[in-house]
């Protein structure tokens, strides 16, 4: 049974934490079912306020997670539910562990040449029973990546995951694709790959346990223009929404 939603805003958020969701994953994969998970995270929320193609998207998915304190704070506002932050390398790795627990196939996409060798590397000294059928990375030309979604179809993988930097590009990408990923479980893990190679810092465990990652992010850049730009429009429209509207239950 898919965990239950909440819409509010331009969005939806599922309501479950990691472990319903793990449980959920395996009577997925046992079934061989296809379905997606996306990640909302504030820039995602940002362009969801006003991108409809991608509205259309996230209301479509089967499973949406909150990735963000922020969005955490504005469904808390808008719909009086707490949920809870799951990060994408959380969910990377929690499904990296249900393939290495059950023996299932993963298909890796995304990063460099040498982000996606160094990712597939250290997911198969960490994860070693799970069955990663491919890898490649996402930098392709139109030309050669037909070639690589054919050869994705033919692995057929119970586990896709995809890693973009750009939230909203990455979920679009998927969504163009969705035909070469059969009876599998498909999710976008932003710039996953780079972390888990080794190529960006996570911010300290004390920010990560507390869904504070933006607030982390603010710290190291105070002066990032677009981010605070994002924060200003988003607490505005929330505060809004809270003032005419109440809370929805």
């Amino acid at each position: 049974m898919i965990p239950p939603t909440l819409d509010f805003l331009s969005a939806k958020i599922s309501l479950c934490n990691r472990e319903e969701l793990k449980e959920f994953l395996i009577q997925t994969l046992y079934d061989k079912d296809r379905f997606r998970i996306i990640l909302v995270d504030e820039k995602m929320m940002f362009s969801l306020l006003f991108n409809k193609e991608l509205q259309g998207i996230v209301r479509s998915t089967e499973i949406v997670l909150c990735s963000s304190q922020t969005v955490a704070w504005m469904f808390k506002v808008l719909t009086g539910y707490a949920v809870p932050i799951i990060m994408p390398v959380t969910i990377f790795l929690d499904l990296m562990r249900i393939a290495d627990e059950m023996g299932y196939t993963v298909f890796l996409f995304g990063g460099s040449k040498a982000i996606s060798q160094e990712t597939l590397k250290r997911m198969k000294k960490s994860f070693p029973q799970a069955r990663i059928v491919g890898y490649y990375r996402s930098n392709v030309k139109q030309k050669e990546l037909q070639d690589v979604l054919i050869t994705i179809r033919k692995s057929s993988p119970q586990i896709f995951i995809a890693s973009y930097k750009s939230g909203p590009k990455q979920e679009k990408w998927l969504t163009k694709n969705m035909q070469y990923f059969q009876n599998s479980i498909v999710v976008g893990v932003g710039d996953s790959f780079n972390v888990i190679a080794g190529r960006k810092k996570m911010p300290p465990m004390w920010f990560q346990k507390r869904g504070w990652n933006g607030f982390y992010h603010f710290l190291v850049q105070p002066y990032n223009i677009f981010r605070i730009f994002r924060l200003i429009v988003l607490f505005s429209i929330t505060i809004y929404t809270r003032i005419k509207y109440g809370i929805k239950r």
